[in-house]
């Protein structure tokens, strides 16, 4: 085996030979491998290429053992009689006893005069995970290992520097193994990383030369690397063949990637009547989110840029796996950010609840990380994944609104850099979630109110808009740049920050009459009660709301509940519930202090 071909974690296993007896193999061991021999490409499993490996270093024997198929003979050189050691073929069913006989086979190994073996144990994270459990088989395994581990091994006296018996433990991640074992000197963790860009490139290339009547150029196979980074290379076969079987050209290798990795088929963005809905959005949000022209008209340009796959058409290179769409929101509290936000996955998804809403102040601690991600291995929880992780994972064409994101505590912060950047985040169980068909919405009322007592730098109602406008980006600028230190994800949000005017005497007005209209209608269907309300009311109810317009359509809101819900509340509780009159149909409000109840009988 000419190592020098091989891929480094083999290259770093033959150098450590002479001078370790157990490696735990982890990382990426489940995957195949790209090897260059002879000018062509061929793959092998992990356990192949350690086989070969074993057999240049002038093993006698190789055993395999795992959970299903116990112990087997993976080599034997010629001349040597498995035999006469240990019995060949199945050496141990999937039982407690053949762990029992992995430990007999490792301690046999280490008689003098004996063949030289090696062993290979796949599924070694869960033999660990059994171990404070551990039946004596079991017990006695790991008890071998420990003192071969620590030194107590035999060397050969006919090849100096080899060991007579050598142990590979394939686990998932390296921190699965016990610390007895890694920080024993005779033991060596080897990582196998996922495919570099490289080698996803030549496996790619390889694998289109399936697809009949498609483009099999390296302009194709340099596509596909770049869309499918964080897989390995059987996800990458698994991609091209299901391309293959649905009939997808390499040149729409964006669609399988996707397709395969959230296992939906059909895809939102590929909606011919998407861009139809975005053209008529200023026209349909506007009658929902009222005095907001320029955020309507911003946030619907970031979007059909992205419905049109030109989002990042200014960098020379395939398609990214950022998210559809990044928008900022800034500026006064009950403007309309959040309403907006709703409307937009209406549009985007076809339903308003598409929208998934997460309340940043709920995570200002450290340690509420877990609650988006899932915690760690070890902790409470692990399995069961995190708040945002989860939801993603459920539904992966969704409009995720982050409500107030300057309460988030920094940490958390930081898991943004890699959504936005990568488009991808890995949970506490190790699963990644993929973010590349989501649209990201911030809210934030960053300079709109006094950062300190001494903060006199923020807009006020009645300000023009290009000055609330400068204020907001300046407070924002600086809460990332100076109070937060992370200019990077300022970067990455870059210029979608779309910043909200306050609302004017028009439009608080106008939301008067709107509230007015649904406490008519809450009162119809609740109560069975007609209501009206005269002009002069909804004119005493306005002029009070328009006062004070600082809080937006919230306090508008609440001005409606105090002058006109709570007296109509208290009337028409104390008139239903003392029954008379027999039969109300119809309540006429002539004043907030007066209210009529004419009776109606059929």
């Amino acid at each position: 085996m000419a190592t020098e071909q091989m891929p480094a974690w083999v290259r770093e296993i033959d150098l450590a030979f002479p001078v370790t007896a157990q490696f735990v193999v982890a990382g990426n061991i489940r995957d195949v491998h790209l090897v260059h021999t002879e000018g062509r490409t061929e793959m092998s499993t992990t356990e192949q290429l350690i086989v070969g490996l074993l057999d240049s270093h002038h093993y006698d024997l190789v055993y395999s053992y795992d959970p299903v198929d116990g112990i087997q003979l993976l080599f034997e050189r010629e001349g040597v009689v498995a035999g006469d050691f240990f019995s060949s073929g199945h050496l141990g069913r999937a039982s407690s006893a053949a762990t029992g006989r992995l430990a007999d086979l490792v301690r046999n190994a280490r008689v003098p005069q004996s063949p030289h073996v090696a062993v290979i144990i796949s599924y070694a994270s869960r033999l660990w995970a059994e171990e404070e459990h551990a039946g004596p088989d079991l017990r006695a395994l790991l008890a071998v290992a420990e003192k071969q581990a620590n030194g107590d091994k035999n060397l050969s006296l006919a090849n100096p520097g080899r060991f007579d018996c050598s142990v590979f433990w394939l686990a998932d991640h390296p921190q699965d193994a016990p610390n007895w074992l890694t920080r024993a000197v005779g033991v060596r963790t080897v990582n196998i990383p996922m495919p570099s860009l490289g080698l996803r490139t030549t496996a790619a290339s390889l694998f289109l030369r399936r697809m009949r009547g498609t483009d099999t150029s390296s302009a194709a196979g340099s596509l596909l690397a770049d869309l499918s980074q964080g897989m390995t290379i059987r996800e990458l076969d698994s991609v091209v063949t299901f391309a293959t079987e649905h009939g997808i050209a390499a040149s729409r290798m964006d669609e399988a990637v996707r397709s395969y990795r959230l296992g939906v088929p059909e895809s939102p963005w590929s909606d011919p009547l998407l861009l139809d809905r975005l053209n008529q959005g200023a026209e349909t949000i506007g009658q929902r989110v009222l005095g907001q022209p320029r955020a309507v008209a911003q946030a619907l340009t970031v979007l059909t840029r992205s419905a049109m796959g030109l989002t990042g058409a200014q960098f020379d290179g395939s398609p990214s796996g950022r998210p559809q769409g990044i928008l900022f929101f800034a500026g006064p509290t009950g403007v309309g950010k959040t309403e907006l936000a709703k409307a937009l996955a209406e549009i985007l998804f076809g339903a308003q609840d598409a929208y998934i809403r997460f309340d940043m102040s709920e995570f200002s601690a450290e340690h509420s990380e877990a609650r988006l991600i899932g915690a760690p291995p070890g902790y409470v929880g692990h399995y069961s994944g995190g708040e945002l992780t989860n939801a993603v994972r459920e539904r992966p064409f969704s409009l995720l609104l982050f409500d107030e994101i300057e309460k988030a505590h920094p940490r958390i912060l930081d898991k943004f850099l890699q959504i936005l950047e990568d488009g991808r985040l890995t949970d506490g169980s190790g699963e990644t979630v993929y973010f590349s068909e989501t649209v990201i919405v911030f809210t934030s009322n960053l300079g709109t109110s006094p950062a300190s007592s001494e903060d006199v730098d923020f807009a006020h109602w009645g300000d023009e808009y290009a000055e609330t406008r400068a204020k907001v980006r300046r407070a924002i600028d600086r809460h990332f740049t100076e109070q937060l230190q992370r200019p990077e994800l300022l970067s990455r949000i870059g210029d979608n920050i779309v910043v909200f005017d306050f609302i004017s005497e028009a439009v608080g007005r106008a939301l008067v009459a709107r509230y007015v209209a649904a406490v008519i209608r809450r009162v119809a269907s609740r109560q069975g009660v007609t209501l009206t309300v005269s002009n002069e009311v909804i004119a005493m109810v306005a002029d009070r709301a328009v006062a004070d317009l600082s809080f937006g359509g919230r306090g508008v809101g609440s001005i409606v509940e105090s002058m006109l819900v709570n007296p109509l509340t208290r009337a028409l509780a104390t008139t239903l519930i003392s029954g008379a009159p027999s039969a109300v149909d119809l309540v006429s409000v002539d004043s907030v202090w007066h209210l009529d109840l004419v009776e109606t009988r059929h």
